[in-house]
């Protein structure tokens, strides 16, 4: 594509091509000099990068002497390619679920139809995530709505890109119980709880408020382990693979855990609000679409792949 992505020349073609993004066909381009001016380099390098790009294909441009030079055509998946979209690294939770997998389907299914191919990291606990994309690790990340607003509430960096609507993230949770005859949680429990699941940790307190409760800080994912062998005598969890007729599954009793509870259900996608470029391609991207093939997965009608 180019000797060298790291070199001068293969830094400007990748900015070049993201600017040119944003240009509609048939509006004028910015002089050569402003390209430079913005990019600190010289003149020459951007005629040369602006050559690469039509002579991939990327764009088709026509010079009108005073008037300037116009933009005549641009191919998106090309210009992406170029601006180093096939670079772009989301994290999205573990994918122990088929709803997890389903997203991630759903998600490398679209960047395909753009004719791109997608990185995926997998990473327990929204914290984390979220961090990663503020440090500018991630360029996006998948999280429940609840999770993306209580930092959004707090860091006015980010925003949600994506909505994917109701039972996206999870169907629903529940408590999770060692002793086959407990309804609720009671007084000198031992109760798992994972710090850095915002939404896990959240709806336990809720759950357990006013009670007391011994929390053990756990991992998310070893809890169901820790209930087998009698470490906790209860859990919060996500219902989506748990075996009802193997465990003792109560719903939440807590008006605030269930009022919180219907906003951890839904999956959104969260950036950085100066992410220009992971902004576009989300934008170009089909929300319905990805749910669509989140529901096959789910029902078993598609083999996730990712």
């Amino acid at each position: 594509m180019w000797e060298n992505f790291y070199s001068k020349q293969g830094i400007v073609l990748q900015k070049l091509a993201e600017e040119l993004l944003f240009i509609e066909v048939n509006k004028r381009l910015p002089k050569v000099s402003d390209f430079a001016e913005k990019f600190e380099v010289g003149r020459g390098t951007i005629q040369t990068a602006l050559k690469i790009l039509e002579g991939e294909n990327c764009i088709r441009v026509e010079p009108r002497g005073h008037l300037g030079t116009f933009l005549r055509y641009k191919s998106v998946p090309n210009l992406l390619t170029y601006s180093g979209a096939n670079r772009i690294q989301g994290v999205m939770p573990l994918p122990y679920s088929k709803k997890y997998e389903g997203l991630a389907t759903g998600f490398t299914s679209q960047w395909e139809s753009l004719g791109l191919s997608l990185n995926i990291a997998f990473m327990r606990g929204s914290k984390p995530r979220l961090e990663g994309v503020k440090e500018g690790r991630y360029d996006f990340a998948l999280m429940s709505k609840f999770s993306a607003m209580e930092e959004l509430n707090e860091n006015d960096d980010l925003t949600i890109a994506l909505e994917f609507g109701g039972k996206t993230y999870v169907s629903e949770h529940a408590i999770i119980f060692s002793d086959t005859e407990k309804k609720r949680l009671e007084d000198g429990m031992k109760v798992g709880i994972d710090s850095f699941s915002t939404d896990q940790k959240i709806l336990t307190q809720a759950e357990a408020n006013g009670m007391d409760i011994e929390y053990l800080e756990l991992n998310y994912m070893h809890l169901l382990q820790h209930l087998k062998a009698g470490t906790i005598d209860a859990m919060i969890w996500n219902v989506d693979e748990i075996d009802f007729e193997v465990h003792n599954i109560q719903p939440l009793t807590s008006p605030l855990a269930i009022e919180y509870e219907k906003q951890m259900n839904e999956a959104v996608c969260v950036i950085k609000k100066d992410n220009r470029k992971m902004a576009y391609i989300i934008s170009l991207l089909s929300g319905r679409e990805i749910v669509d093939i989140q529901t096959r997965v789910v029902n078993g009608d598609l083999m996730p792949k990712y």
